[in-house]
């Protein structure tokens, strides 16, 4: 379920690199309504949508796709230290608006690309964060479209259990931009 402009400006915007915007984000309903009631959930699944903040009026042509596809998978054997780090501390400034405490962020494992079509392409990691007295690991899926001639993103996390718990979110991730860009046709 969408989780609704307050939920997603009070919580999701803080996950969202500044590089991008977000259009919206998704949980299951339990937790949505555990949230909406003022109860502490854990995300185990939700999702975002964005849109990277170059792009965002920019028309995404099939020939501009194709580049942005090209360089996503070079680029996603060179996560370095760097990046992570970089991508910690903007989390952490984040959070501290929140009061909340800092996270730390270990490097993504690539499980390279799940699917690629003409429209939409995705990729898998697994990425582990670390808060005082706890550590998860999320599967998470990370696709690119292009609709209606504008590049969006999007993203599926799942808590990592076992093997399936990246097939799932390798299944869903398709099922979701194919959904997406059948809507859009």
């Amino acid at each position: 379920m969408e989780a609704g402009d307050k939920l997603r400006a009070a919580f999701f915007e803080l996950l969202v690199p500044s590089n991008n915007r977000l259009l919206s984000a998704y949980l299951q309903r339990k937790a949505l309504t555990q949230t909406s009631e003022g109860n502490r959930t854990v995300l185990d699944v939700y999702a975002m949508v964005e849109v990277p903040r170059r792009a965002e009026y920019a028309d995404c042509t099939p020939q501009a796709f194709e580049k942005v596809l090209k360089s996503t998978e070079a680029y996603m054997g060179k996560w370095s230290a760097k990046n992570t780090g970089e991508l910690e501390q903007e989390l952490n400034n984040h959070l501290k608006t929140l009061g909340a405490k800092p996270i730390e962020v270990g490097r993504p494992e690539m499980l390279g690309g799940i699917f690629r079509k003409s429209d939409a392409a995705g990729f898998a990691m697994l990425a582990t964060s670390k808060v005082p007295g706890a550590t998860d690991t999320m599967a998470t899926g990370f696709g690119l479209l292009r609709v209606k001639q504008r590049l969006i993103l999007a993203y599926l996390y799942r808590k990592y259990e076992s093997p399936e718990t990246v097939r799932w979110v390798r299944t869903n991730l398709e099922s979701w931009c194919d959904a997406v860009l059948a809507k859009n046709r």
